[in-house]
């Protein structure tokens, strides 16, 4: 088999950054996506299919002869999420992650990492009142909610999951250190989506955050 992995969620910006670091690190790698247009990268390890996380059927042909997944979906769209107009929650990463799932059970894959949030499960606590606060009022409060379906059907399945909980992401270039806790608030609280998306990769093959869900953050440059 080769060593490929499914990334859900490639034309996003911590996306984009992961399928091109993915690549350099020597993996074979298969996007699904909704607009192969938005994929600028050119390599013969990189495989392109059109089609929806949600739609199992699209799922089950891009996983063919994966060996890992990540999932880097939104749950909205960052205008949606900041809008106070309420609208129907489109559950993408709970429908995305099911149908993930039962496809890794048929192809008998085990590794999946996952993009999560602070604040969402357990960490709620540790996130600053604004954060709180703006999910409260909000559609942030649907994209939480999200976040917790997902994260709960990981953790109920029989796979070797990691559920990744950055803090705010930043397009800077990763300069600080990666930062990982479980039970307080990061200080500073940023995080490169460089960083983030190096974090996802490393840890393919490593087994050091299997059935945890670390609070990922990044130092400042030089402390």
């Amino acid at each position: 088999m080769e060593n490929r992995v499914l990334i859900f969620g490639a034309t996003g910006r911590t996306g984009l950054i992961a399928t091109a670091y993915a690549i350099q690190q020597g993996y074979h790698v298969t996007v699904l996506v909704r607009n192969p247009e938005k994929i600028t990268i050119q390599s013969d390890k990189l495989r392109i299919i059109k089609g929806s996380p949600a739609n199992i059927e699209e799922v089950r042909m891009a996983m063919k002869n994966c060996r890992y997944v990540i999932n880097l979906l939104s749950a909205l769209s960052q205008e949606e999420s900041f809008s106070f107009k309420k609208i129907d929650a489109p559950h993408v990463l709970e429908k995305s992650i099911k149908n993930a799932i039962l496809c890794m059970r048929e192809y008998g894959i085990k590794r999946i990492l996952s993009l999560s949030s602070i604040g969402v499960g357990d960490s709620y606590k540790y996130a600053p009142w604004f954060m709180r606060l703006i999910i409260k009022i909000t559609n942030f409060s649907i994209v939480f909610a999200d976040h917790n379906a997902q994260e709960q059907l990981l953790r109920e399945s029989d796979l070797d999951w990691t559920i990744a909980r950055p803090v705010a992401l930043n397009n800077d270039q990763a300069s600080g250190t990666l930062v990982v806790n479980y039970n307080k608030r990061p200080r500073p609280f940023k995080m490169s989506r460089k960083q983030l998306a190096a974090f996802f990769i490393n840890n393919l093959n490593t087994s050091d955050y299997i059935h945890k869900s670390p609070v990922l953050s990044e130092s400042a440059a030089g402390s």
